[in-house]
C-alpha cells in the first residue's frame, strides 16, 4: 500500500482550488444585501406612499364635491325662503279680493262731475282695514256727493272728510280734499239652505211638576 505524505511546510504547500472567504468579502456581501434590502425597503415605501397620496387627493375631490353639493343646498334652500315669502306676501295681496274689486267698482260708479281720485291708500292695523282717498275737485258740492255716495257701500263704515283746502295749483277754482273710510271685516257668503230639508223640531219646555199644597 503507498501512502503520500507531504512533507513540505505549510505555507509552501500548494494551495488547493475553491472558495475562501475573508472577514472583508462577509462584510462586503453584507453591505450589498443591506442595501439591496433597503432598496426593495423604499421601493415598497415609495409605492405604498404613492397610493396613499392618490387616496388622498380622490378624498380631496369628494370632499370638494360635498363642499360644492353643500353651497348648492344652501342657494336652493335660499331660493325656496325667498319663493315661500313672495308667495305669503301674494296671499296677503289677494286676500278679500273679491271684496277689493266689488269696492272699486263702487267707487268708480259714484264718482260725480268735475271730481276725480289722485291715491287711494289701503292702511291696516291689527284686525282693522282703512283707505285713505286723496283727490281734487271743482266744486265741494261734488265732493259732499262723492262722501254720500261712499257711505252708501255697505261694506264701508266710519266715513269722514279730514281735510279740504283750495289747490292754486289749478286755473279754475279747486279743492283738495281727504277722505278715510273704514272697511268692514270680511264674512264668507252664508251656503244657501236646502229647501228641502226639514226644519229642525223645536223642544217644548219642560213643565215644572205642579207643588203639592
Amino acid at each position: 500500500m503507498y501512502i503520500d505524505i507531504n512533507l513540505l511546510p505549510q505555507e509552501l504547500r500548494p494551495k488547493k482550488p475553491g472558495l475562501r472567504l475573508n472577514v472583508q468579502t462577509i462584510v462586503v456581501l453584507i453591505v450589498i444585501v443591506a442595501i439591496a434590502g433597503m432598496g426593495a425597503y423604499y421601493y415598497s415605501t415609495g409605492k405604498t406612499l404613492k397610493d396613499l397620496e392618490r387616496q388622498q387627493q380622490f378624498l380631496v375631490n369628494q370632499q370638494k364635491q360635498l363642499a360644492a353639493a353643500v353651497n348648492l343646498q344652501k342657494e336652493v334652500d335660499a331660493l325656496t325662503e325667498k319663493v315661500r315669502v313672495r308667495v305669503n306676501i301674494i296671499k296677503e295681496l289677494t286676500a278679500d279680493s273679491d271684496l277689493r274689486f266689488v269696492m272699486m267698482q263702487h267707487i268708480n260708479g259714484i264718482l260725480p262731475e268735475n271730481l276725480w281720485l289722485l291715491s287711494i291708500v289701503e292702511n291696516e292695523q291689527a284686525d282693522k282695514v282703512s283707505y285713505t282717498i286723496e283727490g281734487m275737485a271743482y266744486s265741494k258740492e261734488s265732493i259732499s256727493a262723492f262722501i254720500e255716495g261712499l257711505e252708501k257701500f255697505e261694506k264701508f263704515t266710519n266715513v269722514a272728510l279730514k281735510s279740504i283746502k283750495p289747490s292754486p295749483m289749478e286755473i279754475r277754482d279747486a279743492f283738495s280734499y281727504i277722505v278715510t273710510v273704514e272697511l268692514t271685516k270680511y264674512q264668507p257668503p252664508k251656503p244657501p239652505e236646502d229647501k228641502n230639508a226639514k226644519p229642525a223640531a223645536k223642544k217644548s219646555p219642560a213643565k215644572n211638576p205642579e207643588k203639592k199644597k
